[in-house]
């Protein structure tokens, strides 16, 4: 796949694994399936994955659905996946460092995955340590667990046992040079630091499901992709599993429950509307709201993108929401800005790394 990506938050894609499955609401309007459909034909990239499935789409009368329907097909997801390992090495090819979001157009954790094909990204990415990665998945369970079973030295060598295309295979862990940035390796911190690890969190059910698991998982950055944001979210009270809340920003847990110690806690929050086809409406007030609980916390705040609208949809509010554009923020699809100004500033924070 492409090294070059309009994703406003990263510098490139790369895309080892083809295939998924919807999950939450956040899947609805999927843009992976609609781009896979696209090359789903005899031959093409994503043959298998995608199939047609017909769809009832109701006539809306007044903002309201009505009992006329036409019968439409959409893409989905098969269930089916792909191993892309041609493009398992790309990243050793991109000498330039860069921040890259690992599998945009599917999901690494999802179950049609081994460990051992997810053990083999993590060792190109162990090697290609120039890079920062972006890992991004709505399946946090796995990925938590994952860190428990594979060691570093695990995943280095399911890198050299995979067979690339050409015969060739990557080095394993004897012939691994580890270069002075793999300090790391040395204070046993697994995974490394230039991975970052991240979930979806669309409403608040998504953050109170997924956010812990993310808590759980061993990383130095942990992030949320609040997009597409059908739903106001609380980060500053996380329902941990029924039994108690955490604030997800600061680390303090035991909100309702005394609990000991602070835990870890999220760096950076991505947010944003939906775009494309069906999109979703997205009121200003959720993305104020999680500006308010980052700025609070000190954690990093990305406005990806958002759709300026006459008023806002906060139940007695009727001012203009001041969601506009500026230097370095551009339109797309003709109605979404892409890195909006919010109140006249445009948020584009990363967390810092020391």
């Amino acid at each position: 796949m492409g090294e070059t990506t309009s994703i406003s938050w990263t510098d490139a894609t790369w895309n080892v694994t083809r295939g998924c499955r919807r999950v939450s609401a956040g899947c609805q309007n999927c843009y992976a399936e609609r781009q896979a459909n696209r090359f789903s034909g005899p031959g093409g990239a994503y043959e298998g994955l995608v199939k047609l499935r017909p769809k009832r789409q109701f006539k809306i009368v007044n903002g309201e659905p009505t009992g006329d329907f036409r019968t439409v097909h959409e893409p989905r997801w098969s269930g089916e996946t792909k191993f892309v390992t041609e493009h398992l090495a790309d990243p050793l090819r991109w000498k330039r460092p860069r921040r890259i979001f690992v599998d945009s157009m599917s999901d690494l954790f999802y179950e049609g995955f081994s460990d051992e094909q997810i053990a083999a990204v993590y060792g190109v990415m162990l090697v290609a340590a120039q890079h920062t990665y972006q890992v991004l998945t709505k399946r946090p369970e796995r990925m938590a667990s994952f860190f428990g079973r594979w060691s570093a030295d695990d995943c280095i060598g399911a890198m050299a046992r995979t067979q690339l295309p050409n015969g060739q295979s990557l080095p394993g862990p004897k012939q691994w040079n580890r270069p002075a940035r793999r300090d790391w390796y040395s204070v046993e911190t697994w995974p490394a630091p230039w991975i970052w690890h991240g979930v979806s969190v669309e409403d608040q059910d998504a953050a109170d499901k997924r956010i812990p698991h993310l808590l759980a998982t061993p990383s130095v950055v942990r992030f949320l992709s609040c997009e597409p944001l059908l739903g106001p979210v609380d980060l500053r009270h996380v329902q941990h599993e029924r039994m108690f809340e955490l604030d997800a920003l600061t680390g303090d847990h035991g909100v309702t429950r005394p609990l000991a110690g602070r835990g870890p806690k999220i760096n950076q929050v991505i947010a944003g509307c939906e775009s494309g086809p069906g999109a979703r409406e997205c009121d200003v007030e959720w993305l104020r709201s999680l500006r308010d609980q980052c700025r609070s916390a000190g954690t990093a705040y990305f406005l990806k993108q958002a759709i300026p609208a006459i008023h806002s949809m906060s139940a007695g509010a009727a001012r203009p929401i001041p969601i506009n554009i500026g230097t370095g923020a551009t339109w797309k699809h003709g109605i979404v800005i892409e890195l909006p100004y919010l109140d006249g500033i445009q948020h584009a924070e990363f967390p810092r790394v020391d």
